[in-house]
Parts: C-alpha cells; sequence; structure tokens
C-alpha cells in the first residue's frame, strides 16, 4: 500500500453509526484488522468459556446438578442462536453493510452476555445463550468478509490467520480465566458469573475499533455508491485516484460486477445458478469447507477438553482444566506459524497435509482409548492419548483453521458473498451444535469409538479439497472470479484511469435495488465530503 501519487484524504461520512478520523493506509488496515480480530476473539472466548464452567461445582449447585442432556443443551443452543444470526445476515446483511451489522449484532451480545451472567434458571440461561449466538452468529458472517474486501491480495492471507491467532488466544484467555476462578479459592455463583460477563469488555473493543472505519469498496461500488468506493480505495492505498493502484482495484471491482451481473440470473436462483461463473460450485466449496471444518471434531475438544481428558484418559477434574488449558496453547502455535505460511505455501497445500494428519491422529486415539477404556494400568497409554489431543490440534490451527474462514470469501462472487457467507457461516454453526450436542452422549454411549467418527470425516475431506478448489494465494478478489469464469473474461485495466475518474465524479449515484428487500438507497457529493443519505423510498 502507499503510492508516490499524494493527495488529500475526502472525508468520508459513516451514516449515523460512526465516524471518520482520518484513518488511512497501513493504520487503516490495522484498525480494520483489529475490529475483525476483535470478532474473532469474541467467538474463541466464547466457544471456550462455557466448556469450563460446566463442569464447576458452582455452576452445577446454581442449576440443581443438571444431567449430560441439559448440559448440552446449555452448551450448544448457543450454536443454534448462531445459525439463526448468520441466516438473518442473508436478509439484512446487504442492506446494513459490513460494519452496521457488526455493530448492531454488538448490541445483541451484550445483552446475551448480562442476561447470561445474572441467570438462575436453565431457562434463562439458555435464553442469554442464544440472545448472544444471534449477534454471534452475524459477527461470524461479517468479519471474514470485511477482512478479505479491504486486505491486500499478497497478505489477505496473513491477516487472516492473525484474526484466528487472536481467536485461539481468546479460547486460552476464556479456560485460564475458567481455571482461575473455579480453582482459585473463590466461592459462590461468581466464580462463573465474572467469567461470563468478561466477554462485554471484548464486545466494547469490537465496537469502538468498528466505529472509525469505512465499509468496504466492493460493498459500496455493489451498491451502486461508487464516489463512496473510489474515496475508500484511495484511503487504504494511500494515494490518489490517479494512481495505478486506486484505478486498477475500482476497474477490476467494477468489471466483476458487470460481469457477474450478465451472467448471472436473479432473484433466489443466482445462489444456485450453473452459469459462466460458477455461482453453485462456488457456494457448494465455501458451504463445505465450513462444515467439515466442525465435523473435524475440533469443537469437541475445544467444549469439552476437560471431559475428555477425565472421561477418556481417566484424571480428576483439576489436571483435567489444567491440561485443557494448555491444550489449546497448541491452537495458537499452530495459528502463529500459520502467518508465515499461508501466503506463502497457499491454502491448499497446508489444508490438505493438515488435514491427513487430523485422520491419522484420530485413527491413533482410537486404539489408545480403547485399551484405556478396557482398563489398562499401564499409564504410558494415557500420556500417549493426551499428546494426540495436542498434535490434532496443532494440525487444525496449522493448516484447517484460517483457511476455513479466508476461503469463503475469497470463492464467493461478490453479488452473492453476503448471502453466501451467511450460508456457509450457518452450516459451520448448525454442524457446531450437531457435534457440541452430541459429543457428551457419544463418550457416554460408544466411548473411544466416538475418536474413529472424526478420523473417517478427516479423511473424506482430502480428495473434496484436492479436486474442487483452486488455489487463491497471491491473487485480489476480482483475479479469483477469472479462475471460476468458463467463458474466458479477464479484467481488463486499459481504460481504467477513465472509468475510475468517471465513477468518481458523478453527481447522481443511484444504489441498485436488492431483488430479495427491494432496499434504495443513494449517495450524494459534498464538495469535500462523499457521504451517504436515505432517499425518500
Amino acid at each position: 500500500m502507499g503510492s508516490g501519487y499524494q493527495y488529500s484524504p475526502r472525508r468520508i461520512s459513516n451514516d449515523y453509526f460512526g465516524v471518520d478520523v482520518g484513518l488511512r493506509g497501513k493504520a487503516l488496515l490495522s484498525v480494520i484488522t483489529a475490529s475483525c480480530a476483535g470478532g474473532f476473539l469474541l467467538v474463541g472466548y466464547d466457544n471456550g468459556v462455557m466448556g469450563g464452567i460446566v463442569s464447576l461445582g458452582e455452576f452445577n449447585k446454581t442449576f440443581n446438578n443438571p444431567d449430560a442432556n441439559t448440559i448440552g443443551n446449555i452448551v450448544s443452543l448457543y450454536e443454534i442462536g448462531c445459525f439463526i444470526g448468520a441466516l438473518a445476515t442473508f436478509v439484512v446483511g446487504d442492506i446494513l453493510g459490513r460494519r452496521r451489522t457488526i455493530l448492531i449484532s454488538s448490541l445483541f451480545m451484550i445483552a446475551g452476555a448480562i442476561v447470561q451472567a445474572a441467570s438462575s434458571t436453565v431457562g434463562v440461561m439458555i435464553a442469554g445463550r442464544i440472545i448472544s449466538g444471534l449477534g454471534m452468529g452475524a459477527i461470524n458472517s461479517t468479519v471474514p468478509i470485511l477482512q478479505a474486501e479491504t486486505s491486500p491480495a499478497v497478505s489477505r492471507g496473513q491477516l487472516v490467520a492473525l484474526d484466528l491467532t487472536v481467536l485461539n488466544i481468546g479460547i486460552v484467555v476464556s479456560y485460564w480465566v475458567d481455571y482461575a476462578f473455579g480453582f482459585g479459592g473463590l466461592i459462590g455463583s461468581k466464580v462463573w458469573r465474572i467469567p461470563l460477563a468478561l466477554q462485554c469488555v471484548f464486545i466494547v473493543i469490537l465496537m469502538l475499533t468498528t466505529l472509525i472505519i469505512p465499509d468496504t469498496p466492493r460493498w459500496l461500488a455493489r451498491k451502486g455508491r461508487h464516489e463512496e468506493a473510489i474515496a475508500v480505495l484511495e484511503r487504504l492505498h494511500n494515494a490518489s485516484i490517479d494512481s495505478p493502484e486506486v484505478q486498477q482495484s475500482y476497474a477490476g471491482i467494477q468489471q466483476a460486477l458487470e460481469h457477474e451481473r450478465a451472467a448471472a440470473n436473479t432473484g433466489w436462483s443466482a445462489l444456485v445458478a450453473n452459469d459462466s461463473i460458477q455461482t453453485r460450485k462456488r457456494l457448494f466449496l465455501a458451504c463445505f469447507i465450513q462444515a467439515a471444518q466442525q465435523l473435524s471434531g475440533i469443537n469437541a475438544l475445544i467444549y469439552y477438553s476437560g471431559t475428555l481428558f477425565s472421561q477418556s484418559i481417566g484424571l480428576d477434574n483439576k489436571k483435567s482444566a489444567l491440561m485443557a488449558g494448555g491444550l489449546n496453547m497448541c491452537l495458537i502455535l499452530g495459528s502463529t506459524i500459520s502467518i508465515f505460511l499461508i501466503d506463502r505455501v497457499g491454502r491448499k497445500k497446508l489444508l490438505i497435509p493438515c488435514i491427513a494428519g487430523m485422520s491419522a491422529v484420530m485413527c491413533v486415539q482410537t486404539g489408545l482409548v480403547k485399551v484405556i477404556q478396557e482398563g489398562t494400568t499401564n499409564a504410558n497409554f494415557g500420556r500417549a492419548a493426551s499428546a494426540m489431543l495436542f498434535v490434532f490440534e496443532f494440525f487444525f490451527s496449522l493448516g484447517f483453521q484460517a483457511t476455513v474462514w479466508l476461503i469463503p470469501s475469497e470463492v464467493l462472487p461478490l453479488l452473492i458473498r453476503t448471502k453466501g457467507s451467511a450460508l456457509s457461516t450457518a452450516s459451520n454453526w448448525i454442524f457446531n451444535f450437531a457435534v457440541v450436542k452430541f459429543t457428551p452422549s457419544a463418550l457416554k454411549n460408544i466411548g473411544w469409538q466416538t475418536y474413529i467418527i472424526f478420523a473417517i470425516l478427516n479423511a473424506c475431506w482430502v480428495p473434496v479439497i484436492y479436486f474442487m478448489l483452486p488455489e487463491t494465494k497471491g491473487r485480489s478478489l476480482e483475479e479469483i472470479d477469472e479462475l471460476f469464469a468458463t467463458d474466458n473474461w479477464h479484467i481488463d485495466n486499459s481504460h481504467a484511469a477513465a472509468d475510475t475518474k468517471a465513477a468518481a465524479h458523478r453527481n447522481n449515484d443511484i444504489e441498485y435495488n436488492d431483488v430479495d428487500t427491494g432496499s434504495h438507497k443513494g449517495s450524494a457529493k459534498d464538495e469535500h465530503v462523499v457521504t451517504s443519505t436515505l432517499d425518500s423510498r
């Protein structure tokens, strides 16, 4: 980012939901990444915090010693809220844009956190979990798009991997917070209420960073707000409209939009159209990769790692909690390494060997846990089984974790990116729900055979990824569109300068109608302000 074409940036209005503080270049990208990382931090903390709380004596005392099915409901119905929240962005995501979706969803999360921390009955706790889930699902569907649509092609994967490392930090923080409050000598319900309330701190940080960033140039262009899109591109590149970077970025976005509009069907059928931009295949890849992540078994480990150590391996509660906290440190190690590999090695070369490794680990784990549950007195089997869980999480965070949140935003065409991301994120959460809901029962009823299920599923993902997923590293989102085009379409930069300057000086940009919602919003130009206004419709 950056150019020899210096300029004085125009002020950008963020509607009624923020303020322009003049961020540009690396500073703007850093705050955008901080906002996205904040969203992922919430995912990690919320995923991890309940796993430690449900085994605490004070929690069980408050809720009258709930059985395994009730515990499963308390933990897993959060995923139903997330599923519904993700699907909600299918309807409102394109209307609100990336920023406003995140901000409004954060308010749901704050409300849900307060309800959870104040609850004293199972019903109220579940209600709080669902409310939080509504906000989390929408944030989780939107944040990867925000990051992908504002990041340079050469470092897009690296930034998403950084976001996922922060997610893992959130998981680890949640476990150590649970451990500190659960085994730190405190008494009473505050040992579980305070960890649940602490998520409000992270939500406020997310909101503050989101308030001072603009929406993405691709969403603005998709809505027909060309002046604003170009103004944001100037900020991102820290260069004027005269720079090739700004001109080529805008030309690529606009040409890709025109190509998609010409190739795609209208209305709901556009989502599954077998057209020249391969919309159906791209939506399948986005949903498949998200579902595959959950069916790998990773959240069975994250949510119930303490239970796995106690029931499968035979450790006492305190040692199980301690090992669970240490286990998730492996997530940080693997995702940190992936930051330096994902844009060098590529997505597929990380995905395939790591998923194959996860399958192999689960095969070994099946045999080890079988021996342990048959009553062996050899402690080495327990140590080996514990080690396998560490290796599994390392493989996952190295090759599977960041790519799953990167690929949907990369492969989905802009016209359906919001809706496709809503469906793919919803598939992630609904399979998350299934895994979290049935893991306790599986561990209780089929024991060691639970692990072989995950081994088989992971093995099935490898050929699908190898044969169907193209390599996307180092390509802009519009260059990825070229990979999927079956009509030999390519971006033409020969008229980029003229097209960009013409678009920047329009006085009556009119936003395209959303076929499914009928929304209509335009942009108007003042002398030094690029702002958006609601029209009389």
